[in-house]
């Protein structure tokens, strides 16, 4: 009997996550997928996931008023999905590290900007911020300087351009 399912199987468990779901999409698309997943799961990791975070997610994620609608659903699909975050920051790792480490860096600086943007900073959303970062392989010198600039995800590229003494 092959113990290995195809994807295109259902699982008896009824858990089918979100990668699997959007398998078939673009790598660049699978991208902004990943992404949401991993903010809306940040956003809930305090006990609630408010509508100031989910305008603040928007406002990162670059799309037109046609798709405001799907990507609330993959947010909320996003929220419900069952895989750890770690599970969700090495899909996004596995398909972008190589080619740009430093959209991970981006990826990182976007989490700290909403963990804030609600005025409420858990322990939760920093503990998942630095599992997300330990996937990635941020160093936490790094983290730092990208904490003290998440304000304005605009501010990545100073970030990025300062060179450590």
């Amino acid at each position: 009997m092959d113990m290995i399912q195809p994807y295109n199987m259902i699982r008896l468990n009824g858990v089918n996550d979100v990668w699997t779901k959007y398998r078939n999409e673009s790598k660049q698309t699978l991208v902004v997928i990943g992404f949401l997943v991993l903010a809306a799961k940040l956003c809930k990791a305090d006990g609630h996931f408010n509508v100031i975070e989910e305008e603040e997610i928007l406002k990162i994620v670059p799309h037109d008023k046609n798709q405001k609608k799907k990507l609330i659903e993959i947010l909320e699909e996003g929220a419900n999905d069952p895989n750890p975050i770690e599970h969700d920051a090495t899909k996004i790792k596995e398909l972008i590290g190589k080619d740009h480490p430093l959209f991970l860096e981006f990826i990182i600086a976007a989490l700290y900007r909403l963990a804030y943007v609600d005025d409420i900073y858990s322990i939760e959303e920093e503990r998942d911020i630095r599992k997300v970062a330990d996937v990635f392989g941020i160093k936490k010198t790094l983290l730092d300087r990208i904490l003290l600039y998440a304000g304005s995800v605009a501010d990545i590229r100073n970030i990025l351009n300062r060179k450590d003494n």
